[in-house]
């Protein structure tokens, strides 16, 4: 066990730490590995490089604090660098605070804190979203703040028991990695900076996410098949479980940055509370998401600004292509291509929200085989904002704005809603329609469905 103190470091809150951590990890990695210590106390620092065989331990009232510098992030430091060009990301930013690259068993651990310091990276405080900060001369705010952790092609991860807090843009990212455990940490963010997800698995196999508290602005937990990580392939082997989230935008989600295929995935016995969207399926950018499980959870949803995606739906499915083909995005052609999904079953769920169950495809090809048994979904309005139902992101329809039926499923096939219940909050059922909307839903079956329409003029189930 090595401590950083033995090689320099100062825990004034004000001293670049940076390059006392870095000695230590690069010393006891010449060693063969092992455990360095951060003590009690906060560490100041700038861009760190993990190696194999590190375990980067966290003692209690320790807190690693990230720099708001862009200058301590160190060009050394950056994904280009450290895998020799291999991933250059153009619409993503090339910075981390903690980066690791085949960094083999390499794991971070401990009962002290991470800190991204978002609050240093604010340009302007929003009424529902912040501005951010790039460095002078620098592209967009978005392409510059740097990921917290970044792992990248590393064998038998571990994250265990800390606390990451206030990410300045995603807070952990694991890409091309295989066998990934993430066990009992906690991620708290300020919830109006944007892209301050809680944990985005890139492109992995093998993954667990197990007894995690994710209170993000952003996704809390999003897997993802991002384009310059192509060589890795897709994801495949994930289980998330007993994991309790909230969002501003989706407790978890799949797909979205999707080039490659999402595939046998089992989410399970996790509460969602107080988030925009709750479990949302929505491929873009050419791929698939399949055989997916969603069981035993309790979502409880609610709408928020439109300044992030989503309208409060607990249960969100859809498919299409990111961007209209008449817009032009030379960094982005993948996101002309429309994703799909297929084999998705969400059983034993209990849902209280202001919006209905989601499902939609650009084209009633693009969403095949969803199963819902034993779906209970209870509505009830509780904020200022006027209904909509949110596809985004999706280029040619964004919006459609009218009242919310509890099962919205729209341009999709074979479509199973078994043992499903609707309940209807009194105070408000004025404010919705049906029990279930079908809209071009080829093979629509509803088995033992219970459920009345919110109004009494209109029928429980309305096809189109």
């Amino acid at each position: 066990m090595t401590s950083i103190l033995d090689f320099g470091a100062i825990a004034d809150g004000e001293t670049n730490n940076a390059p006392s951590i870095q000695r230590a990890i690069d010393s006891v990695s010449a060693s063969g590995g092992g455990r360095v210590t951060i003590p009690a106390g906060r560490f100041l620092s700038g861009s760190l490089q993990l190696k194999a065989g590190i375990e980067l331990h966290l003692e209690p009232g320790a807190e690693l604090y990230a720099s708001s510098n862009y200058a301590d992030y160190l060009p050394e430091h950056s994904v280009p660098s450290i895998t020799k060009n291999l991933i250059v990301e153009e619409v993503l930013p090339q910075r981390a605070f903690i980066v690791g690259y085949q960094a083999h068993g390499v794991s971070i651990t401990g009962q002290g804190t991470i800190s991204g310091n978002a609050d240093g990276f604010i340009l302007d405080r929003g009424q529902y979203i912040h501005e951010m900060r790039a460095p002078e001369g620098g592209r967009s705010q978005y392409l510059e703040r740097p990921f917290t952790i970044f792992l990248i092609d590393c064998e038998s991860v571990v994250l265990r028991d800390f606390t990451l807090r206030d990410p300045a843009f995603w807070a952990i990212r694991v890409t091309g990695c295989d066998g990934c455990n993430i066990d009992g940490i906690r991620i708290l963010t300020d919830l109006m900076v944007p892209n301050a997800d809680g944990i985005d698995i890139d492109r992995c196999d093998n993954v667990r996410i197990t007894n995690c508290e994710l209170i993000t602005a952003d996704d809390c937990i999003s897997l993802k098949t991002c384009t310059a990580t192509a060589m890795y392939g897709p994801i495949a082997n994930v289980v998330i479980s007993h994991c309790i989230m909230t969002s501003t935008s989706g407790a978890i989600t799949l797909g979205t940055e999707s080039c490659a295929d999402i595939e046998q995935v089992i989410i399970s016995d996790c509460i969602i509370t107080d988030s925009h969207r709750g479990i949302a399926i929505r491929p873009r950018e050419g791929g698939q998401v399949r055989d997916v499980l969603v069981n035993d959870c309790i979502v409880n949803t609610r709408t928020f600004s439109e300044s992030w995606w989503g309208h409060g739906e607990p249960l969100h499915v859809t498919a299409a292509a990111w961007d209209d083909e008449s817009e032009l995005h030379p960094g982005n052609p993948e996101r002309k291509l429309a994703g799909s999904v297929r084999n998705i079953c969400f059983s034993n769920i209990m849902c209280r929200s202001e919006a209905g169950v989601l499902v939609w495809g650009q084209r009633p090809e693009l969403v095949r085989e969803v199963v819902f048994n034993h779906v209970r979904v209870e509505m009830s309005a509780q904020s200022k904002w006027d209904p909509r139902i949110d596809l985004r992101p999706a280029g040619e329809t964004t919006f459609l704005r009218r009242d919310h039926s509890a099962f919205e499923l729209m341009q999709a096939e074979d479509v199973r809603l078994e043992d499903c219940r609707v309940v209807w909050n009194p105070a408000t059922s004025n404010r919705y329609a049906h029990a279930v909307a079908a809209v071009d839903v080829r093979d629509l079956v509803l088995e033992r469905f219970h459920g009345e329409a919110a109004r009494a003029h209109l029928p429980a189930v309305s096809e189109n």
